[in-house]
């Protein structure tokens, strides 16, 4: 593996939707794809399981904003965000070491770590090896993306994402690889067949996401949400249930183990609790949501729409 500092950047938040200017420090984000190419298949993983684990924290919510999806037919277009908190769970992990260097394992940073330690040669005196460095400084990976909300089909609302890399004119596809995102969410009323004294639904979502050639992503959340309304202000609270993979397929040049490289990071299920709150002022509707449980992850938005 090369050793060496990987260049830090902010762009790589581009790889959760397109969010490319949270940290002031910014680089070409094809050094992400160069840095996963020097792993082989096994060591990759510790190194680039966070990546996966915030982005389906990121892409599971700003689905649901109400717990009560519209009686009458609804139509918006929105703008949200969302950021991850990066706590120091996800900056560091057990790393081994090529043959001949001690310890043979050791603490090393992931994509969202520091500096890479110094481990020496067990037998040749001057001789040492060194992985790595994170590649994202920031305390917070954000994303971002535009969707549509259309509802009032039978208590039904149904939301449609996406997000492409060509959508911003200013980026060098050379620099920045290709990158689509694509989501698609329902949310179902479950106090239309029920008197409840609060409203209840359920809900779903699916996101897809690929960046380059060689990052591909999928994930799904399913939800049961509780809430009330009064007036143009609503609260929700409710369970997430979420889960995902992220595919890597590339050519290591790593010397120990190089050639084709085709690897699934499973990010296992669990669950989160959640929370949102919106506002509603005629066409406007601002709107907030967050999580809380491996990860925590916040998001907001901004509807126009009726």
């Amino acid at each position: 593996m090369t050793c060496g500092s990987a260049r830090r950047i902010a762009a790589i938040s581009g790889v959760a939707a397109l969010v490319l200017s949270t940290s002031p420090a910014r680089a070409q984000s094809s050094g992400l794809e160069s840095l996963i190419e020097q792993y082989n298949g096994t060591t990759i993983k510790g190194y680039i399981q966070p990546l996966a684990d915030v982005l389906v924290a990121n892409l599971s919510l700003a689905y649901t904003t109400s717990a009560a999806p519209m009686s009458k037919f609804s139509f918006g277009l929105e703008l949200v965000s969302m950021t991850a908190a990066l706590d120091d769970k996800l900056r560091l992990y057990t790393a081994t070491t090529p043959p001949g260097f001690q310890p043979t394992s050791y603490t090393a940073p992931t994509i969202f770590g520091g500096q890479a330690p110094t481990v020496n040669h067990s037998s040749i005196p001057g001789l040492s090896y060194r992985g790595s460095d994170g590649l994202v400084d920031a305390e917070y990976f954000p994303a971002a993306a535009p969707q549509l909300r259309i509802g009032g089909f039978f208590g039904t609302e149904v939301v449609f994402r996406y997000a492409s890399s060509t959508m911003v004119p200013l980026l060098d596809e050379e620099d920045f690889p290709k990158l689509t995102l694509m989501g698609f969410g329902v949310q179902h009323s479950l106090s239309r067949y029920v008197k409840l004294p609060v409203d209840v639904s359920v809900s779903a979502s699916l996101n897809s996401l690929k960046f380059g050639d060689i990052v591909d992503l999928s994930a799904n959340a399913f939800g049961l949400n509780f809430g009330s309304t009064l007036g143009p202000l609503g609260v929700s609270f409710g369970v997430l249930s979420e889960g995902g993979t992220m595919n890597l397929s590339y050519t290591s040049t790593d010397p120990n183990a190089s050639g084709t490289v085709n690897v699934d990071l499973d990010v296992e299920r669990t669950m989160r609790f959640r929370g949102g709150a919106s506002l509603s002022l005629g066409f406007l509707r601002v709107f907030g949501d967050a999580a809380f449980g491996d990860v925590k992850s916040y998001a907001a938005g901004l509807r126009l729409g009726f």
